[in-house]
């Protein structure tokens, strides 16, 4: 999850959070595109002794190894009841070399500071999108409605706000295998101290591991989640592309991704050119988040079979007002 400038928050705080009624709905039918060649993934020998742990990497993997020797599952958190071994997505590790090239070193400090303001400044937003967010989350779980348990992958989870949607949907199933993804360890408490939050006695369950990881290196097989979340991401992401080459991989046929994120603006080229003037200054404030992204036009060029979506502005939010939302299906 990708937060704003500290200017847009406070401002945001203050504004009405009414949302333009001149939206537009799109339908688009994509023709279908082929799979993107997978680079080889480097395997270790297990007859090795000698483990490289020169790069963060190669010491990471080291670590998640050394989990998984132990029966336990990379990434998977004490909020899964059932342990790792019952759940029913396969953690992997991601192709070397995507991780290698997308998934940089990050600073801790800047981490931990990003993530507590993205856990306490984002209420004015959230409230603003609610309206927006149920109607997809239903739409999404609907879908599954009276089904035992489905797979969800979320990139760029952050604190997990979307967590309630979640657990709270009329309709969908009974059970929800939930992998969130994120570049930054440091959202990890507050995203499963959140889902704690909202699970109340009449919420489905949501068996939740955190793992560590990029948009463009997902560490799931192909095929394997019923449906890929991504609110507020794909305006970091380093090549968004490729995350949606990833996105595509890991989804089942017919699979589902929902998307809320906000774009460059179609409705006003003097707005679109502030936008891209300040876009610089927002990458290095922002942990990476582009203003100047067309982030419809990326999505329906990924060769989904359909792309339902809607371009939206909302009052009070400035240069991340204009925004889309909507479900893929692959």
């Amino acid at each position: 999850m990708r937060a704003t400038t500290p200017t847009t928050h406070r401002a945001s705080a203050h504004a009405a959070h009414r949302v333009h009624t001149s939206s537009r709905r799109i339908a688009c039918r994509a023709t279908p595109q082929r799979r993107h060649n997978r680079l080889p993934v480097e395997t270790a020998d297990a007859n090795h002794d000698v483990v490289d742990l020169s790069t963060p990497h190669s010491r990471r993997r080291a670590i998640l190894g050394m989990l998984c020797a132990c029966g336990g599952c990379a990434g998977s958190s004490l909020i899964d009841p059932r342990g790792a071994a019952e759940a029913m997505v396969k953690l992997v590790e991601p192709e070397a070399r995507l991780e290698e090239l997308f998934d940089v070193e990050r600073e801790a400090r800047l981490d931990q500071t990003f993530a507590k303001g993205m856990n306490t400044m984002m209420g004015g937003f959230e409230d603003a999108v609610r309206e927006r967010k149920l109607k997809l989350f239903d739409t999404l779980l609907e879908g599954y409605d009276g089904a035992e348990e489905v797979s969800i992958c979320e990139i760029g989870a952050g604190t997990l706000p979307n967590g309630k949607y979640l657990a709270r949907a009329e309709r969908g199933p009974k059970r929800i295998d939930l992998v969130a993804i994120d570049p930054n360890d440091s959202m990890r408490a507050y995203a499963e101290e959140n889902l704690k939050d909202v699970q109340l006695a009449n919420d489905r369950e949501i068996d939740l591991r955190f793992r560590h990881g990029v948009g463009e290196a997902l560490p799931l097989e192909d095929g394997s989640v019923d449906a890929l979340i991504s609110t507020l991401t794909l305006c970091s992401v380093r090549d968004p592309e490729q995350t949606m080459k990833e996105i595509k991989r890991v989804l089942k046929p017919g699979g589902k991704f929902l998307f809320l994120e906000h774009v460059l603006s179609e409705s006003d080229p003097k707005f679109a050119a502030l936008q891209e003037k300040l876009t610089p200054m927002q990458i290095q404030v922002a942990d990476g988040c582009h203003l100047n992204r067309r982030t419809l036009e990326t999505i329906q060029n990924a060769g989904f079979k359909r792309v339902d979506a809607e371009y939206y502005e909302l009052d009070g939010f400035w240069v991340i007002a204009p925004q889309v939302c909507g479900i893929a299906e692959a």
